[in-house]
């Protein structure tokens, strides 16, 4: 049995790192921006397992060790998990809660943008240790990403654009741009990041923190995933679609696929090419090969947990495991093993 451990450091502020600058952005847009549906009950049981997980679970991710993180709220915190069984290893308290997680490699650390005390930190996966933590990294920072050579690009949701950080400071920003950056991840030395106001993507340069790209993508986009190669997939959560775009920088579009329901949560599986979405108003993840990226193959639909928010590939065994967030915050955490998917 796994040790449950509670650790007192958690994120902190550190004083003396340089600020982003100041250069002034322009006002947020007043459209509603995309946001996952809420969801009723779910109508068919889950498939495969479900374990309690701290409350209201979302960001999640796992290592190539078979170690996941999730962040929770309320208290806020990272709880690090075994994602074979969902078993606690230990919890992690962190100063303001984070919507969302990325690996900033194979096995960590685990990047933890933290909304309520705009910071971020970097989290060990093997012993929670919190390694850096970095202030002023924009207001309501939402997702972070490294680049290949080392450079962590941040969404600075509520200031507009993003954040550049190296060796645990912030080395540069840039304006909006993205009015209200959502998503963010890493394709090479490229930054993609989705604006949830409608606006499409931006592609950044991670090592000259330039803006190397911008186009129209979907009808108002949340969230990205790094694929293989040059690829990225974004979530059109309001146009109900999944677009897969080449980065060269310049944005080439590589497939549509339909799926309705406010898709919302992304996870891709590099071994066995394939793209899990989640379907927040249906309480469905869908499964889609994408060995062909001109021709994906919508696989199968599985029943999830309540408002499945966001869903990860343990690239060790190919469990599924997906976060939900029902109205009192305990969906808990679902496992799907390999021989519950849909044969590909």
């Amino acid at each position: 049995m796994l040790a449950i451990g509670l650790l007192v450091a958690g994120c902190r502020s550190d004083t003396g790192l340089p600020a982003p600058n100041t250069t002034p952005v322009p006002a947020r847009a007043t459209a509603p921006a995309a946001e996952p549906a809420t969801a009723g009950a779910p109508a068919v049981p889950p498939v495969g397992k479900v374990v309690p997980i701290g409350n209201a679970p979302e960001g999640i991710v796992i290592g190539t060790s078979g170690i996941g993180a999730v962040a929770v709220r309320n208290p806020d915190g990272v709880e690090l998990i075994d994602a074979a069984t969902g078993a606690a290893r230990q919890t992690v308290p962190t100063h303001g809660a984070a919507r969302h997680l990325s690996l900033a490699g194979p096995d960590g650390p685990v990047l933890v943008p933290l909304e309520g005390s705009n910071e971020l930190c970097e989290l060990d996966l093997a012993d929670g240790r919190v390694t850096s933590t970095v202030v002023g990294v924009g207001r309501q920072p939402h997702d972070a990403a490294q680049t290949a050579g080392g450079t962590i690009v941040v969404t600075n949701e509520l200031g507009g654009g993003v954040v550049f950080v190296r060796a645990a400071a912030v080395v540069a920003s840039l304006p909006a741009g993205p009015v209200q950056p959502g998503g963010v991840a890493a394709v090479g030395d490229y930054a993609v990041v989705a604006d949830v106001q409608g606006n499409g993507v931006w592609v950044y340069d991670g090592s000259t923190h330039r803006q190397m790209a911008q186009g129209p993508v979907g009808l108002k986009l949340t969230h990205t995933v790094a694929m293989s190669g040059d690829l990225a997939a974004f979530a059109d959560t309001d146009g109900g679609a999944v677009f897969v775009e080449h980065i060269d920088p310049q944005l080439v579009q590589g497939a549509k696929i339909d799926t309705p329901g406010k898709p919302y949560g992304l996870a891709y599986d590099a071994v066995r090419r394939r793209l899990y979405v989640t379907l927040t108003a249906s309480n469905l993840i869908r499964l889609i090969d994408v060995s062909d990226v001109t021709k994906p193959r919508i696989l199968g639909d599985m029943p999830t947990v309540q408002q499945p928010n966001s869903v990860a590939v343990d690239p060790r065994s190919g469990n599924v495991l997906v976060t939900g967030s029902d109205p009192d915050g305990r969906s808990g955490l679902q496992i799907i093993t390999p021989n519950l998917l849909p044969p590909g």
